[in-house]
């Protein structure tokens, strides 16, 4: 079995001017990256520009890319930046509503179809509940839990400590619980509930 290229190998090989290498990084990240500014732009051809427009600029300043570090939050935070600059350009502060972020389809065909379309359903409603969230708060979750990145990732790709990243997701995450609470009130309460 054939081992994985390392990010690292790849940055060297497409700074040797191999473009199959780079090819490789974009393969690799288009997705986090596409990701990243749609959830800040809220506009699939403006996030389509911006993120071609991150790798432009990351094969750029590919020599910039520092080799002890991670390649993903370099990237993502290239890609943050120039979206919020597009932002900016336009003024425009809209989010993602969270009813369109893919979620892992309900399947049907497993062993208890009842059990996973409850967990679609549980996931519908957290997704409900985090479009509520103040659009950065929304970000910070997104990147920690859709995204798996760490706290130290996080607060790279938003250009803050560490510290703020955790107190930001605490604070968001008892907002969170506040509303799906509040959802689960209103819903024993409704006609459709009882």
């Amino acid at each position: 079995m054939e081992e994985k290229t390392t990010d690292q190998e790849l940055a060297r090989r497409a700074l040797a001017g191999e473009a199959s290498a780079f090819e490789e990084i974009v393969i690799r990240y288009q997705q986090a990256v596409f990701g990243v500014v749609f959830r800040l732009l809220r506009n699939q051809e403006e996030a389509e520009d911006i993120a071609q427009e991150s790798f432009i600029k990351c094969y750029q300043n590919l020599d910039k890319f520092d080799q002890q570090r991670p390649f993903a939050p370099w990237i993502c935070r290239i890609a943050g930046n120039l979206a919020l600059s597009r932002l900016r350009q336009l003024k425009r502060r809209r989010f993602l509503p969270w009813e369109q972020v893919s979620f892992e389809v309900a399947d049907l065909t497993a062993a208890d179809p009842a059990e996973a379309l409850e967990k679609n359903e549980i996931k519908q409603k957290v997704a409900d509940c985090i479009k509520q969230l103040k659009p950065l708060d929304q970000l910070v979750v997104f990147l920690r839990y859709y995204k798996e990145f760490s706290y130290d990732e996080i607060a790279y790709i938003l250009q803050t400590r560490r510290n703020n990243v955790e107190v930001r997701l605490h604070r968001a995450r008892k907002k969170l619980h506040r509303i799906f609470e509040e959802n689960q009130e209103v819903e024993r309460c409704s006609p459709a509930g009882k």
